[in-house]
């Protein structure tokens, strides 16, 4: 990847591919710990306790690793100590891996991604602007956004008399916000079939508006009552398919998983003959 990079990169662009000192300006000195592998298996930012510049100069640390344990893949050997800005005598440490922004301390932060990619942070994409006044100085650190996508996950609760689909129409963005917005609703509560089902026909039909909408209703009970089973036929083998998805549905001695898969069948049956009775 280095050698790729030190290629095609222009001219404007170092990279920082050694644990030594690289002047950026006069008076100011990075410290980068680059990335060996995935999980070097130590700490790659040690060197910088002895890293000598002379004084009043300003001293960037730079480096990709977990300061907490962010993931169970982590081990102990790669994270970063919190302290490693006192330590190393840096007046910034600037820290990428963690992709939302979070300050560890005053002098220790991590800057986030200029474009998110999951819905983990709900957070616009955003840069740092760091200014330090003068070594030894708490560094000034303005967030900067930068994403042109937000990604966000909103919850949608739902009691049984709630219009499901009433309730989600006054959750989502309008107009051209749509556009740019990904966006997940995370549905709980309780709900009856034709509330379940309207609710997934109106995801369905807004979903062309946005870069990406999608319904995650795992939380989300259903009710079935007779009445829902009358809409899907009140005799015969549609109804009894549906009698027979129902009780899978409520029974306890089958696993989730398996109850979930009689839940969605019996959405999906109650969906299609309602578009055939209209």
């Amino acid at each position: 990847m280095w050698q790729a990079l030190a290629a095609e990169r222009p001219d404007n662009v170092v990279l920082a591919t050694e644990a030594a000192p690289l002047p950026l300006a006069p008076g100011v000195v990075l410290l980068p710990a680059p990335c060996t592998t995935r999980r070097p298996g130590r700490d790659l930012t040690d060197w910088m306790d002895g890293a000598a510049t002379t004084d009043g100069t300003l001293r960037v640390g730079l480096a990709h690793g977990a300061i907490y344990d962010f993931s169970e893949e982590s081990a102990a050997t790669n994270i970063v100590p919190p302290n490693r800005a006192a330590r190393s005598g840096l007046d910034y440490l600037a820290l990428g891996d963690w992709h939302g922004a979070m300050m560890v301390d005053p002098r220790t932060h991590y800057s986030g991604t200029p474009e998110p990619d999951r819905f983990k942070h709900d957070r616009p994409g955003q840069a740092l602007l760091v200014t330090l006044p003068a070594a030894g100085a708490v560094p000034e650190v303005v967030p900067v956004e930068t994403g042109a996508f937000l990604w966000r996950t909103m919850p949608l609760h739902v009691l049984p008399q709630d219009d499901p689909a009433a309730l989600l129409a006054g959750l989502l963005p309008a107009g051209l916000q749509r556009r740019q917005a990904l966006t997940r609703i995370a549905a709980s509560g309780r709900t009856s079939l034709a509330g379940r089902t309207a609710l997934a026909g109106a995801i369905a039909q807004a979903t062309p508006e946005f870069a990406s909408l999608e319904l995650d209703a795992s939380a989300l009970e259903t009710e079935c009552e007779a009445g829902d089973l009358d809409l899907i036929d009140r005799g015969g083998a549609l109804r009894e398919a549906a009698e027979a998805l129902r009780a899978e549905s409520l029974d306890t001695a089958k696993s989730e998983a398996e109850r979930a898969v009689a839940r969605a069948a019996l959405g999906r049956l109650f969906s299609y003959c309602q578009k055939i009775a209209s």
